[in-house]
């Protein structure tokens, strides 16, 4: 009888460990993974404990995550570009509203470069969710000196729909580059699948 209480105790901590992560996440579909399956864990924990009402509450908890989740992956995001520059107003507030966070992902980005590069806005759902800041040049190389993205929005869907903009076609390549100091920032260049060249570069061929 003791390990058995044990061992249901132990789910009982388990379940309350993954719901307070869920919690702190800032990205809603993790939120309601980590949340769905500590929820299922309180589930389990109550039906062995025979605390019916703690088994019922989050069953019908599981549900509504699973219904937010496939309502979520049915819904596809719309993407859609905004010059940056055209829009000046609205770029100079969203670069003061978010600049300490942008000089933390890109320490030597300047404000200057604003007037001085291309800038655009990515719109996911008519949301301007990401600044881009880029110099395109003549031999299809294109230097990405700002690509900063707000909080809630940090996936790889807005790099993948970036990457769109830039591509040639199937027989001619465009070169991404991009310098980087940040250990988040560099990590997330990996996983899309930039390469560090002998130069320290970031490079990515699309």
């Amino acid at each position: 009888m003791e390990k058995k209480m044990n061992y249901v105790e132990l789910i009982g901590y388990l379940a309350s460990i993954l719901v307070a992560i869920s919690l702190t996440m800032s990205k809603i579909l993790r939120l309601r993974i980590i949340n769905l399956i500590g929820a299922a864990t309180f589930s389990v924990y109550g039906f062995l404990l025979g605390a019916y009402p703690i088994f019922f509450v989050n069953s019908f908890i599981v549900c509504i995550n699973i219904y937010y989740l496939i309502k979520m992956f049915r819904n596809r995001d719309v993407f859609d570009i905004l010059n940056a520059k055209s829009n000046r107003e609205y770029l100079n507030r969203f670069y003061e509203h978010y600049q300490k966070d942008i000089k933390h992902y890109f320490p030597n980005f300047v404000e200057e470069d604003l007037d001085k590069y291309k800038s655009i806005f990515i719109l996911r759902n008519m949301r301007p969710v990401n600044l881009v800041v880029f110099n395109e040049q003549s031999d299809g190389i294109v230097e990405i000196l700002l690509d900063y993205t707000i909080l809630e929005y940090r996936d790889f869907l807005n790099g993948e729909y970036l990457f769109s903009l830039f591509k040639k076609n199937e027989t001619n390549e465009n070169q991404l580059v991009t310098k980087s100091n940040s250990k988040e920032h560099i990590k997330y260049l990996k996983k899309l699948g930039f390469v560090k060249n002998d130069g320290g570069l970031y490079v990515k061929k699309i």
